[in-house]
Parts: C-alpha cells; structure tokens; sequence
C-alpha cells in the first residue's frame, strides 16, 4: 500500500494586530492595564509618560472625591500586598508611609477606600474595626451590636455579659439578641477567598452625585498618561536617519498608535456601558441590588451601538464604586425570573417578571431578620416571599440560598 502525502489548502481567519491589542485592552481590569502600560512605556521608545495628563494635574472638586483624592494605583497594590490571609492588614500605616516615602494621608484615604471592597470587613487592622465594618456594610450603626462594638469591645471580649447589659441599661434578653448578630459575622474575611485574596478591587468607574444629579465617571487618575515621544518621532521623519533606524521607529510607531487608540476605545466603550446600565437600573440608586430588574447584554448592546460580544468583554472584571459599595459590573445584568399573570387575588398585581437580584436580597434580608431559635426554612422562605408577591420555587430558594452561602435551616438554629 502506498502513502502519498497531499497538501490540503485552508483558510483561516486570524485578526490584524491591532484589532488583537484593542480586543486585549478592552478586557484589561484597571490594576492590569496600568502594569501593561507602565511595561509598554520601557519597551517602546516611541511612548512616553505624558506629563500633562489629566490623570495626574486634574484638581479634584468632587465632594466625594476624598475616595480617590492622591490615590495611586501603586498606593493600592502596597496596602493589598500588606493583607494577609485572614484578610488583616499587618502593618500600621505609619510603618507602611514611612518604608515607601508615601504621605500618611494618602494611605488613610486609599484604606478607606479599600474597607469599602468585599469581602466586608478586610482591611481592617484589628478584630473590633473587623466586626464594625461589617455591621456598616449592612448599615447597621444604629444597631445594638454596633454600639458594643464601639463603646464596649473590652467588656464584650471578657463576656462579662452582666456587667455590660447594666452598663448598656438594657435586659439579658435584649443583649442576647443583640449578640447572636455580632456571631454571624466573620472574624477572618480573607477565609472568603479560601487562602488567596482578590488580585484586583480598585474599581474601573465611579458613581457620584452632583447638584442631585448621578453620573459615572472612569476611575483612572492612577493610570499613567501615554502619548507619542516627539524625539523620536522627528528622528522617524528626518530622511538623514539611518533606513534600518527608520524601519524599527516606523514599526514602534505604528504600535503606539494602536495603544493609544486602544486605550481611547475601551475608555469610550466602559462608560457607555455604565452610564448606559445606570440609566436602565436607576431604581438601584435608591435601593441597592434589591432593586434591579432583568436586563441582558444585548439590550446595552443595541442602545450604545456596540456588539454584544464586545459588552461581554468590557463589562468582564470590571467594577463600579457605588453608594451602596462596590460591585461588579455584570451583576447589574440580573437574569429574568418569569412571574405567574393568572390566579388567585393575591396575584392581581405581580408583576409579570422580576430578577434574581432582587429574589437573592430578599432571601439574604428575611434570614438576616429571622429569629435564631427559629430560623426560616427554605419552604418558609418561599411563602414570605409569596406574600410579597414573589412567586419562587421551593429548589429555587435552596439554589440561591446556597449562592449567597446561607447554610440551611437547621444548620443556622442557635441554641442556648
């Protein structure tokens, strides 16, 4: 038997260059694009860092622009290098400030900052500002809990449970309660991320409020200005250059520009994206993730004019600092969980679908509420949320229950 070796012509589609790198930048979280730009800023010559970059010489008027004001990207990649697996920051911040030559007021914004980010309450320097930071992530100052946390840790620590109810003036019962919320908070938020902490929570955009009205701005004062260096560029057009000079200065050029315009593009398209999703999600101004109603990548994507595929790839690790915190950008994209239309009165005016969101911070609100010596099966969850109008599932319940990481019923009863 004889083998004959035949050549089988193909077509492949490969994309240009350019379009790779755009593509490439546009998926790029803020803390990746600005070490991809610093490493582009030593390997060609022909970028420079612009020094009059409106990242770096804009004056800050905001009223809630003490969240990024002086802060750098270097700044907040030294203070997550100084969080350690249980989620603690380890050194003070005067150690941290005078071993980097950095400003001490620089870092207390930025760590500020940074105990805005999940997991609630790292960041934090010690147990007590642990627990406080998580009872403000629920918006409980106000709360029992907070106020022994904040007046009476010592007392608290000891479990010098009698002494502290008659220094508070209230009764056993009343404290008990009030301590069962301080057991459900976590004392190691790094434990969320099973040993390794996130890479990236400096948020792409900002949500901020002016004269009453909301607007999103990028959040890239940290990112290092590029623009063509012009030596260069005239040693490119100067025809006494050396040609094999010329050849690799034209070939740098020609990828600078593509960077530029990269940078310009992904820009461009992120604020679209979140201006555009903000507009549609207004209701989550007022109230939070409960608040969101079902919308899918290819609405966005036919308002602002962009391909689905390409919402897909900016909205991809990017985050939104926001007044009820920090959030991914694709959790504004909530699924759509249809609603029965016919049946009983109670079901008169239910609407016709809401999302998941909103059934998940129902769920997390009912059991944060519910009475440890009887907590809420998923069957009870079910009917609350039928009184509200919300027609879920027995399973469903159980499904995102498990999401949120709420542990079943009888796994959550306390016991005295």
């Amino acid at each position: 038997m004889s083998q004959q070796v035949r050549q089988i012509p193909q077509q492949r589609l490969s994309l240009a260059p350019n379009v790779t790198l755009s593509l490439e930048v546009l998926r790029m979280p803020l803390l990746e694009l600005g070490s991809f730009l610093e490493q582009q800023l030593q390997e060609n010559p022909l970028l420079e860092l612009d020094s009059y970059s409106q990242n770096a010489t804009e004056p800050i008027e905001s009223p809630d622009d003490w969240l990024r004001a002086g802060r750098t990207l270097r700044e907040e990649a030294e203070l997550l290098d100084r969080i350690n697996e249980q989620g603690y920051l380890e050194d003070p911040l005067e150690t941290i400030a005078s071993e980097t030559g950095e400003d001490l007021k620089t870092f207390e914004v930025v760590l500020r900052h940074l105990q805005k980010c999940d997991p609630p309450g790292v960041g934090a320097r010690n147990l007590r500002e642990c627990l406080m930071l998580q009872l403000e992530h629920q918006v409980q100052e106000e709360s029992l809990a907070y106020r022994i946390l904040r007046d009476h840790f010592e007392l608290f620590i000891q479990g010098r449970l009698s002494i502290l109810a008659k220094t508070l003036g209230i009764g056993l019962p009343s404290l008990k309660l009030a301590l069962e919320q301080l057991k459900k908070l976590e004392p190691k938020p790094g434990r969320a991320f099973s040993g390794s902490l996130p890479t990236c929570i400096i948020p792409d955009l900002i949500l901020h409020r002016r004269e009453g009205v909301y607007d999103v701005e990028l959040n890239d004062r940290g990112l290092p200005g590029v623009s063509i260096n012009q030596s260069y560029y005239r040693m490119l057009r100067d025809p006494q250059t050396a040609s094999d000079v010329r050849e690799f200065l034209a070939t740098k050029f020609r990828m600078a520009g593509w960077l530029i315009k990269a940078i310009d593009e992904r820009q461009a398209t992120i604020l679209a994206i979140a201006r555009c999703v903000i507009s549609l999600q207004n209701e989550f101004l007022k109230n939070g993730l409960r608040a969101l109603k079902p919308l899918t990548q290819a609405q966005v994507a036919s308002l602002i004019g962009r391909h689905p595929s390409t919402v897909s790839r900016a909205i991809s690790g990017k985050t939104i600092d926001t007044l009820h915190g920090i959030f991914r950008l694709e959790e504004f994209f909530a699924s759509r969980v249809p609603q029965p239309t016919q049946g009983n009165t109670t079901q008169e005016n239910r609407e016709t679908s809401i999302s998941d969101e909103r059934i998940k911070a129902e769920i997390q609100r009912l059991t944060s509420e519910e009475d440890p010596m009887h907590p809420l099966s998923d069957n009870m969850l079910a009917q609350r949320l039928e009184n509200q109008n919300i027609s879920v599932a027995r399973r469903t319940i159980a499904k995102y229950r498990s999401c949120l990481g709420i542990l079943p019923a009888h796994l959550r009863r306390r016991r005295l």
